[in-house]
């Protein structure tokens, strides 16, 4: 595949706005810290309970704060709007004539949110840990010169680390056209594709499709109201 497609950036992470507006060609990206004590709301909207385990917990921090931010975008109440869910399980906002697009991944005890209008927006973020055979991994699900680059570093972090790098760059191309990572790979030329680093021991990937002359992106913080 190559890595001359895709664009490395350093966010300038900001505050988030509460009324955010969205243009074609720009991409909004929201870091979220995941508290594992998220308010009643956050759990009864991912069916978790204080009973249940971090990672749950997370989950609900997560979906919570994606509901939030897309209410600032929409300018609604949240009875006003439902989420859809198409062919290959991409959840999409069920307003008639809404051209927002968005999407959500989350890694440990940090999720990013990527919002967007007139274009299919794919978002995957890893956060370093151990993989005990990350070349077998990569030989199943990894195009063959990913799974090549791989097999020729050393067997040690290096070799994780860049398998987690290539890993959030299939998963965002394969999440932009709304496809799981075996429902036939996605073509990163149809797309605009950016790499970056969320944090210190991550690594994240952004694509949008279809490829735009110009991609603006703008990264937030957010804050729990």
């Amino acid at each position: 595949m190559g890595t001359g497609m895709y664009h490395q950036v350093s966010p300038n992470w900001q505050e988030g706005p509460r009324a955010p507006a969205l243009a074609n060609g720009r991409v909004d990206v929201w870091r979220i810290e995941l508290d594992t004590q998220p308010c009643a709301s956050a759990a009864n909207l991912a069916g978790a309970s204080a009973g249940d385990k971090p990672s749950t917990r997370r989950r609900a921090a997560a979906h919570a704060a994606m509901y939030d931010i897309l209410l600032r975008y929409l300018g609604r109440a949240a009875d006003a709007f439902a989420f859809g869910v198409r062919t290959g399980g991409k959840p999409y906002l069920d307003i008639p004539d809404c051209p927002i697009e968005f999407n959500l991944s989350h890694s440990q005890d940090l999720a990013l949110l990527a919002v967007t209008r007139g274009a299919s927006v794919g978002i995957d973020m890893e956060q370093q840990r151990p993989i005990d055979d990350p070349l077998r991994l990569a030989r199943r699900a990894l195009p063959a010169a990913d799974a090549a680059e791989l097999a020729s570093l050393p067997d040690d972090d290096r070799r994780v680390q860049r398998f987690l790098d290539l890993w959030t760059r299939m998963e965002a191309r394969q999440k932009a056209v709304g496809r799981g990572i075996f429902g036939g790979a996605a073509d990163p030329l149809q797309m605009s594709c950016v790499t970056f680093r969320p944090c210190t021991t991550g690594f994240a990937s952004l694509s949008v499709m279809p490829r735009q002359a110009r991609l603006v992106l703008r990264f937030f913080r957010y804050h729990r109201p």
